[in-house]
């Protein structure tokens, strides 16, 4: 498969398959390329019927024939369905799938709610960025799933293999990647395991009428501080707490702020912390924060 990506073309991506039975060779072809890419190990029926559950709920928000790429409101209204259709947390749940997921990452994996489905129409591609750089302080493993066959015209996702070794930083300030770049044509049933820091993005939907449908969904890696999901009990300038809806019974984490903590808004914007108390992350909001101890790296609302 060939693609333009920063004038260059794009080789095939290293499919991993065959080593299914060897993990370490698989954390050494992660730690060393930053992906693995799979063909065929996910439960196809089910990927299908979450593709086309997707699609359905598009259609029911007339933003199939747009020809647009969506609109911050749009995007909003339409994760905000889908998460409450709870379709892939469904999916992985599947005990097949699961048992995929612990099996490259040795042990049961805890998926996060930072999903996002990706519906890209005619026209439409995704920014080159890096996961960890928005969402930091999870370490966490992002699974980028096709829900429909994705051809070269329908575009995909290319990674820039080994770009994970330096580190996170803005997009303009990112080395050369000529030369990095891989891709392939999917099918649903296959997914591409990334590094928190690995660049990629969405190539070109070079296609006349068809949307592309896909789905990135986050593990935590095994031993990382979990993160902390609920609702926010209190916030001021200097902490916030959340009622754990991991804890049973629910319980509160107090966690402090400082200017090094990222505090996002619904639409991603930093929140200045001077302006905390009276922003969007108020008394009971549903968050999503990761932590180093008892200090809050990253609070963003669900």
């Amino acid at each position: 498969m060939t693609a333009a990506v920063a004038g260059g073309s794009i080789p095939g991506l290293r499919e991993a398959n065959g080593h299914l039975a060897d993990p370490p060779r698989l954390r050494a072809l992660f730690d060393d390329e930053g992906y693995l890419f799979f063909r065929g190990v996910l439960n196809k029926s089910a990927v299908l019927a979450t593709g086309r559950q997707v699609l359905r709920t598009v259609v029911e928000q007339g933003l199939a024939q747009t020809g647009m790429p969506l609109t911050a409101g749009e995007d909003s209204r339409l994760q905000d369905s889908l998460n409450t259709q709870r379709l892939w947390e469904q999916l992985v749940a599947l005990p097949d799938i699961a048992a995929f997921f612990a099996t490259i990452a040795g042990a049961p994996v805890g998926f996060i709610p930072l999903a996002r489905y990706r519906i890209m129409p005619p026209a439409g591609t995704t920014q080159i960025h890096q996961d960890a750089l928005l969402n930091p302080g999870f370490e966490m493993t992002t699974a980028w799933i096709p829900l429909m066959p994705i051809n070269e015209d329908l575009g995909g996702l290319a990674v820039a293999v080994g770009s994970h070794r330096q580190g996170c930083m803005p997009v303009d300030e990112l080395p050369p990647l000529d030369g990095l770049w891989r891709s392939a044509a999917y099918e649903p049933g296959d997914v591409v395991l990334m590094h928190e820091a690995l660049v990629h993005t969405g190539l070109p939907n070079r296609s006349r009428e068809t949307l592309r449908l896909s789905i990135d969904v986050r593990f935590q890696n095994p031993g990382a501080p979990a993160a902390i999901v609920g609702r926010i009990a209190a916030v001021d300038a200097a902490s916030v707490r959340i009622e754990n809806e991991a804890s049973t019974p629910t319980k509160p984490t107090t966690l402090s702020v400082d200017a090094s903590t990222l505090l996002r808004s619904s639409t991603g914007q930093r929140i200045p912390l001077a302006v905390l108390t009276t922003s969007e992350l108020t008394v009971g909001r549903r968050v999503i924060a990761s932590h180093r101890d008892a200090r809050a790296v990253m609070i963003k609302p669900l």
